[in-house]
């Protein structure tokens, strides 16, 4: 069974990374991706864009039922208020 051109030249390259003149190398940050802790953020930032969401909306039912109400007013609609 050969290996393919991808599979020869990522080990070449695995061996520049870890084995440089037989000195294993530590591997840098930015050779692991933490799924985890990507995974917690975006759950907390669509947690905090509900809430958001969430005071907007009754925010905009104020807004609305308060303009609703001064139609009404002015087109008599509500009736005599005292």
């Amino acid at each position: 069974m050969s290996t393919s051109y991808a599979d020869s030249a990522q080990a070449r390259e695995w061996d520049k990374r870890f084995d440089d003149w037989g000195r294993p190398k530590a591997p840098k940050e930015d050779d692991f991706h933490d799924y985890e802790a990507a995974a917690l953020a975006l759950s907390e930032a669509q947690a905090l864009r509900a809430a958001l969401q969430l005071q907007e909306r009754k925010a905009a039912a104020k807004r609305i039922n308060a303009a609703v109400e001064q139609i009404g007013d002015f087109f008599g609609m509500n009736g005599e208020k005292t």
